[in-house]
């Protein structure tokens, strides 16, 4: 009971604060103009990009050089928490050049940026890329004894699945399960942001806000018809 009251609060409390929220947005002329920033952000946006993607090479030669090391005993399990770790960091670390990369991409080419940052943002994206496309291939290097498939494998996920143990898919659905109830929330969240940014600077973002609620739509039902089916 208490809980239930402490969730009805809270929800009242966030309401109130939408609520006055959209009101000054609507009333007041809130406007930033950052294209002064560009610059200097698509500078710092293309460092870390850069830094994660030499990283992310880093963590993946890191792999390569344990996975060759004739270990035995603790020795051998200590190396394959390591590989694994490296392994983990190597691929956020790719993805999240990725993202950035693009980001600095779009900026560039919206606030009309040097070329060169242009370039070097396709660059980034190429190189962090190829690293996240080759790094599924070092698991038959940290695991040579397993059967694991191949990258290549049109239904990659589906057998690597089938070949890991009970504690390895309790702990991958879990972390899935935890990507989907975030990513519902902050796409919800975005659609809001976008909803009072619409309002606040007079430019419509309803394509972004229909794309948005079509990848919620697809991911939703994608996932609700998986456990359906079972």
């Amino acid at each position: 009971m208490k809980k239930f009251g402490r969730i009805s609060g809270q929800l009242l409390i966030g309401s109130l604060i939408g609520f006055f929220g959209m009101l000054a947005v609507l009333d007041g002329d809130i406007r930033i103009d950052l294209s002064p920033y560009a610059y200097a952000g698509n500078i710092i946006i293309l460092a870390i990009a850069a830094a994660l993607v030499v990283f992310s090479a880093y963590c993946y030669f890191s792999v390569r050089i344990l996975a060759k090391q004739d270990l035995t005993g603790d020795e051998e399990d200590a190396a394959e928490g390591r590989m694994y770790k490296k392994y983990s960091d190597a691929s956020l670390s790719s993805t999240l050049a990725i993202l950035l990369s693009l980001a600095s991409m779009s900026l560039s080419i919206l606030t009309i940026q040097p070329l060169w940052l242009l370039l070097l943002g396709l660059v980034l994206i190429i190189f962090s890329f190829t690293i996240s496309i080759i790094l599924p291939g070092l698991m038959k290097n940290m695991y040579p004894e397993r059967n694991l498939p191949t990258i290549s494998d049109k239904k990659y996920a589906e057998k690597l699945l089938n070949v890991s143990d009970d504690g390895e898919k309790h702990v991958m659905l879990g972390g899935l399960y935890k990507t989907h109830i975030t990513m519902n929330s902050l796409l919800l969240g975005a659609i809001v942001l976008l909803l009072f940014y619409s309002m606040a600077s007079e430019s419509s973002q309803l394509f972004s806000i229909f794309i948005i609620i079509g990848i919620l739509a697809i991911t939703n039902m994608q996932y609700q018809f998986s456990i359906r089916n079972k």
